[in-house]
């Protein structure tokens, strides 16, 4: 399998308790996602479709307005649909994004998983540790080697996107709790990257 490799210059089911209403939630096609999404002063797409059997059920799109190297996206949107849907639905979406640092050697002992894993599948945030650490600090030991990113919305849950070398992925979704709360999301084996996707208006 193909090694990844890519950096912060060229990037930057719904959650199961997430509520695609306070999302400002919108289904559809991907390509009529990227149609809208493009039909104003940001004309180029970036997207990761995290998959599984061939099948990608979410999918981080990276809105721009320029393919110039080192430009970073204007917004992001995070795009989910369950195993019997076709089309997707905003889970959520906003402006703030990155990227973490590998840890892989980091000493955290937590381990989180699915429900029916054994695992704990959240964790939530004290005094010494944010949640989103602990989750993301576990996923990267996992996975080894990775890419980190990050997204953060202002209302809705964020998300974290721990891709290995070989294009093994863990999602993390970011509550807004009170404490905050970071809950394994969705786990798959390949990820397929498209760049600079425009689509020409009329």
């Amino acid at each position: 399998m193909p090694r990844l490799q890519i950096t912060i210059s060229m990037v930057f089911c719904v959650a199961m308790g997430l509520s695609l209403a306070s999302a400002h939630a919108q289904c559809g096609d991907l390509k009529q996602f990227i149609k809208d999404e493009t039909a104003g002063p940001d004309k180029f797409v970036d997207t990761f479709s995290f998959r599984r059997n061939h099948r990608a059920d979410s999918v981080l799109m990276l809105v721009k307005d320029s393919v110039q190297k080192g430009r970073l996206p204007k917004r992001w949107l995070f795009l989910h649909r369950t195993e019997k849907d076709t089309d997707y639905c905003v889970a959520s979406r906003g402006e703030e994004f990155g990227q973490h640092d590998d840890a892989r050697e980091n000493a955290f002992a937590a381990q989180f998983g699915p429900p029916g894993s054994g695992f704990e599948r959240c964790a939530t945030s004290d005094a010494d540790t944010p949640a989103s650490r602990k989750v993301r600090d576990w996923a990267n030991r996992e996975l080894g080697h990775s890419i980190i990113l990050y997204t953060v919305a202002e209302k809705t849950s964020g998300f974290q996107f721990v891709i290995s070398d070989d294009q093994d992925w863990i999602i993390i979704e970011d509550r807004k709790d009170n404490p905050q709360t970071s809950c394994f999301f969705d786990r798959g084996t390949d990820v397929f990257m498209r760049f600079n996707i425009t689509v020409v208006q009329p």
